[in-house]
């Protein structure tokens, strides 16, 4: 089943936590962690990740802490899975066509292709934005 890991489902808390701060404010990993009920010890590596990938600021110190490095809707569920847990692929020959014994005979490796494009294309072009909670009463679909 194709689903998000619990990394990256901290880290869109996470980042989400940032987006609600003042553009100067940093939010400490210990504090993102009790908003969104995550092991301190995990979101710290996965906090990293997001640094390392230029999704997120951080700053060492007594006063330290992390903020988004862009706006939440210049970052892409895209962006953030890569950056966590590496590329999206939806079959195993996606990544490395060696690692399937029917790679050389298969009749949907073409449709596979297909529709990895069509959700990466998807995961690239969704904004964090549209991971805002949405106001008491509104609808969801």
């Amino acid at each position: 089943m194709l689903k998000l890991s619990k990394k990256v489902e901290y880290a869109l808390m996470a980042l989400l936590h940032m987006e609600g701060r003042r553009a100067a404010e940093l939010a400490t990993a210990r504090e993102i962690a009790d908003s969104c009920g995550a092991p301190v010890e995990l979101l710290g590596k996965v906090l990293q990740a997001l640094a390392r990938g230029g999704l997120i600021e951080s700053e060492q110190g007594a006063r330290g802490g992390y903020r988004l490095a862009r706006p939440a809707d210049r970052i892409t569920l895209g962006e953030v899975i890569e950056v966590v847990d590496g590329p999206v692929h939806i079959a195993a020959c996606q990544d490395d066509p060696s690692r399937c014994g029917q790679y050389p005979t298969c009749n949907i490796r073409q449709p596979v292709v297909r529709v990895q494009r069509e959700l990466q294309d998807y995961m690239y072009k969704l904004s964090l934005a549209a991971f805002r909670r949405e106001p008491a009463g509104a609808a969801t679909r």
